[in-house]
């Protein structure tokens, strides 16, 4: 390898470019909706909704759960705010490759559930209202990030809770 990495430096710099940019692209990829994700959604599909999936997701892994969550927004922001990605690093959960993406009607049909955080979504999806739950009682997240943060923690693990509940029945 060194000997290649000498002789030629352009090849292994293409080979590094290609690997990076692989593996970016694979952790930017939305994943897929199916009837084990969960679906939360905010406006902006960058703070709310980033929070709780990130939660969720760590809470359904240490608990051995068979669903995991995505954000969306029903008008997504360019990035995931900075505070965000910020705070939830410091809680130890990475959202850096996260992109916000817009909800849409085939995720919402295929979803196990959606929880929407103060967003129209059950009066601009009405095909969803059995569907929808609604969290409208969440601090704003630029207005003070903690009790945000401690707000749907708390919604994420009755929702947890619940999911378990039903699954030993």
């Amino acid at each position: 390898m060194k000997g290649m990495v000498l002789r030629h430096p352009s090849l292994a710099i293409r080979a590094a470019m290609t690997l990076l940019l692989s593996s970016t692209a694979v952790a930017q990829r939305q994943p897929e909706v199916t009837a084990s994700t969960v679906v939360f959604v905010c406006e902006h599909g960058a703070a709310k909704s980033v929070i709780a999936a990130a939660q969720f997701n760590r809470l359904a892994a240490q608990k051995g759960l068979p669903y995991r969550a995505v954000s969306r927004g029903t008008k997504p922001d360019e990035a995931v705010a900075a505070a965000v990605r910020t705070g939830l690093a410091s809680d130890g959960m990475d959202v850096s490759a996260w992109r916000p993406t817009a909800i849409t009607n085939e995720e919402v049909r295929r979803a196990a559930q959606v929880v929407s955080l103060g967003t129209d979504l059950a009066a601009t999806k009405p095909f969803a209202k059995n569907k929808v739950v609604e969290w409208n009682d969440i601090p704003s997240v630029t207005q003070n990030y903690e009790s945000a943060r401690s707000a749907i923690s708390r919604q994420v693990e009755s929702l947890v809770e619940s999911i378990m509940a039903t699954l030993r029945k």
